[in-house]
């Protein structure tokens, strides 16, 4: 009897033991939840989507935009595609705000972002010409909106001379919540139930603003054309934000775009950019971008998308790698903020976080320049470098030149795939150049300046790839800026750039002999219909000439359109018992896809190879080019004429020089 109240006791101090441990684990587990979320609140907090509801409403608001819209220019109305090279009308149909697909990497949304505890002010600068009203307040709205306030310390707004002469004023007076600070007076100020009619979501009036934004904006307009890259340099002028991010006028910014930005800015990467996800200029759709992919260029100058290399470390070596660099990160992180709740809530996430597979999908990758020059830097390394290079006109070339002496200066580029930022791809631009000049003569001075001031003797392969740009005149001082900043920074050479940076851009003297433009005197040979493959001899000076690469193994004499210079004849062989004085008339050159074009890499598959090509290879005799197979030598002998013929010694028109000869000849 003794024994069965002793059990009974027992069961009743077991139960309130069992609900004070459940009570504890409940504890536990909000309070990391808790902490989790204070960490992720600031990221969507300013998330907020306009609803379609909202701006179909008849309030003040989208009476102000509409009217706002439709105060376009009339020559802007009647030919927006022409005018903008998108779809102007979409954009206005789109509306100021709308939600996004959110095209991060799933590991990007669990673990939170190691941001600066003090106040990290971003100006964002804004240099347009000419862009869709719709597509400029959208850029706007987006950044407002999806920025963490903290940290959005103002918008700067560069009007280069756009023949909209009222859009900035215009959008300065909407009363909308990026506009409701510091230029009408008389504007309303932001109740809660003007946040309402914009925020039907909100469930109540907690939710609404107790004072105006905080976000100063400032704008500037230039009295004449002066270029992205002036109006730029401008804008940075007047930041007075830690970080200076350039973003262009047809953007809008993702979810959570800044906070991974700002991890790795304060981590110490010198700039850093999004990944740039595209928005279709017709349809307007937003679509992911790889985030395997970094920004490269070729000896044109010209940008490029390149593939991002794959790691070669085993799985452990990357492994612990990663738990090196989480280590480094707390050790920051705790630096920033000594609370051992909070600094042991990020060492939890942490530890989760590095469970996941460290393919580096998600993780930050260093990148030879910069996409669309879209970047953000701390203003400190901005006007270290000199801004952007003001001897360079209006557009082209200013992000590979900055991102060349950031690199060789002592500074490196990032890309976070966990930071997207969506940007309308046009095929072409919608302005013309002032002082009567082209898209390409600017952009070939403006490559010259570059290949000059930064590619020391690299700089001959760029005229090999661009010799018209030999033609354009520069004067010393063009290029004595470059150099005294290389001077006084210590600045690495170009070649530490190529091994170190960017190893992807080949030199040509790897595999070609010879390569460039294929001149005969005055004249060049040139491929003037790429459909039909026609050849023929035109000005050397024309932009877009052909360039020529004769193979060192193959002995394939190769166009940059992929195809290789052939010989075909025009009889059967054996009806041609011709000697070679007049065996000319039966063959001609013609453009033929490439056959084994790796022929001779390997010993023993060359002999077998070369049997294969015959009628491609070329060779380099003194200043002719003998087809092998025929002993013809590739002639020019009418106008714009290209033939073989008997090969003659010292005959002009049998003379072809290459622009660049990496052997005597």
């Amino acid at each position: 009897m003794k024994l069965q109240k002793r059990c009974w006791h027992w069961r009743v101090l077991l139960l309130p033991l069992a609900l004070l441990l459940f009570t504890c684990i409940f504890s536990y587990v909000q309070f990391v939840e808790h902490e989790y979320a204070d960490l992720q609140a600031e990221r969507y907090e300013q998330a907020q989507v306009l609803p379609v509801a909202a701006e179909s409403a008849l309030s003040d608001y989208v009476i102000a935009v509409r009217e706002f819209l439709a105060a376009a220019p009339t020559e802007t109305l009647t030919a927006p595609w022409e005018f903008y090279h998108y779809n102007a009308a979409r954009s206005v149909a789109i509306g100021a705000l709308r939600a996004l697909p959110d095209t991060r990497d799933a590991s990007c949304t669990a673990r939170p972002f190691h941001l600066p505890t003090q106040r990290a002010g971003v100006s964002i600068i804004i240099a347009f010409h000419n862009e869709a009203r719709s597509a400029l307040l959208r850029t706007v709205m987006t950044l407002y909106h999806r920025t963490p306030q903290r940290y959005l310390h103002e918008l700067i707004l560069i009007d280069d001379c756009s023949a909209d002469v009222d859009l900035l004023p215009a959008m300065l007076n909407l009363q909308l919540p990026p506009f409701m600070r510091n230029f009408s007076s008389s504007s309303p100020p932001m109740t809660t139930a003007n946040y309402a009619s914009l925020h039907p979501s909100a469930n109540s009036s907690d939710s609404a603003p107790t004072s105006q934004p905080q976000v100063t904006i400032k704008s500037a307009r230039n009295t004449q054309r002066l270029g992205v890259i002036v109006s730029r340099n401008r804008g940075a002028r007047l930041a007075t934000g830690d970080y200076l991010l350039f973003l262009d006028s047809h953007c809008e910014v993702n979810v959570g775009w800044l906070e991974p930005l700002l991890e790795r800015l304060a981590i110490g990467a010198a700039a850093v950019s999004p990944v740039l996800d595209s928005i279709n200029a017709e349809s307007l759709e937003y679509t992911a971008s790889s985030k395997y992919l970094m920004g490269g260029f070729d000896w044109n100058l010209h940008f490029h998308w390149i593939p991002r290399p794959q790691s070669t470390q085993s799985q452990s070596q990357r492994g612990d790698k990663y738990k090196q660099q989480q280590q480094q990160q707390q050790a920051f992180a705790e630096s920033l903020n000594g609370h051992a709740a909070f600094s042991w809530a990020r060492r939890r996430f942490n530890e989760a976080r590095s469970q996941h597979n460290t393919n580096t999908a998600a993780t930050a990758f260093k990148s030879p320049t910069f996409a669309g020059g879209i970047f953000m830097i701390s203003r400190e390394w901005f006007n270290k470098l000199n801004g952007f290079n003001p001897l360079l006109q209006t557009w082209g070339g200013e992000s590979i030149e900055f991102s060349i002496k950031l690199w060789l200066c002592g500074g490196q580029i990032e890309i976070v795939p966990c930071s997207r930022v969506g940007h309308i791809f046009r095929k072409q631009h919608p302005f013309h150049f002032p002082n009567g000049s082209d898209s390409q003569t600017t952009y070939l001075r403006n490559s010259k300046i570059i290949a000059e001031s930064w590619f020391d003797a690299y700089k001959y392969f760029f005229y090999a790839s661009k010799p018209a740009a030999k033609h354009i005149p520069l004067s010393s001082n063009d290029t004595e800026q470059s150099h005294q900043l290389r001077l006084a920074l210590n600045c690495q050479p170009f070649s530490w750039y190529l091994q170190n940076v960017f190893p992807q851009l080949k030199l040509p003297n790897d595999e070609f002999i010879a390569f460039g433009a294929l001149s005969s005197g005055e004249l060049c040979l040139h491929i003037a219909n790429y459909a039909t493959s026609q050849l023929r001899m035109t000005s050397c000076f024309q932009n877009d000439v052909t360039h020529w690469y004769l193979h060192r193994h193959n002995s394939q004499l190769q166009a940059s359109s992929g195809t290789c210079l052939h010989v075909v004849a025009d009889v059967p062989m054996r009806a041609t018992k011709l000697r070679n004085s007049t065996r000319s008339t039966h063959f001609r050159v013609v453009l033929r896809p490439c056959v084994d074009q790796e022929v001779g890499e390997r010993g023993h598959n060359q002999r077998a190879n070369q049997k294969q090509t015959p009628n491609q290879r070329w060779l380099r005799r003194g200043g002719l080019l003998v087809h092998q197979q025929t002993q013809l030598c590739l002639d020019n002998p009418l106008s714009d004429v290209v033939v073989v013929s008997h090969c003659r010694n010292a005959a002009p028109s049998q003379l072809f020089r290459f622009a660049m000869e990496l052997q005597r000849l």
